[in-house]
């Protein structure tokens, strides 16, 4: 089994994968879409277009926050502070950290994040 930061590392690598390939999409010119070399005229193909960006932006800053939380982690495990809730200084289960193991709060601080947001 990984440690915990190998897992993190692991993660971060993915995440950033990730990322970069919605961005190459994101950047890439709506016109450039292989045989199809007019933009879409129909409107239910522009709007079909629009939804399919929105999503890889939604996805992005998804994608960009999770990376900030690994980040965020691994500092954490730098400062001797992994596997601490950064809110009430409880530890953190193993279980949960092997689910996520970026979590930053023991799951009753979570969930008091969750319900104030």
């Amino acid at each position: 089994m990984l440690d915990a930061k190998e897992r993190l590392i692991e993660l971060r690598e993915r995440l950033a994968a990730d990322l970069r390939e919605d961005a190459a999409v994101l950047t890439r010119d709506v016109e450039a879409r292989g045989e199809d070399t007019t933009p879409s005229q129909h409107p239910a193909d522009v709007a079909s277009d629009l939804y399919t960006r929105e999503e890889l932006v939604v996805d992005e800053l998804t994608l960009e926050s999770a990376l900030r939380e690994v980040d965020e982690a691994l500092a954490r495990l730098a400062a001797g502070s992994y596997g601490r809730c950064v809110d009430c200084g409880a530890r953190i289960p193993e279980a949960r950290l092997e689910a996520r193991p970026q979590a930053a709060r023991c799951i009753d601080c979570q969930r008091r994040v969750e319900r104030s947001a």
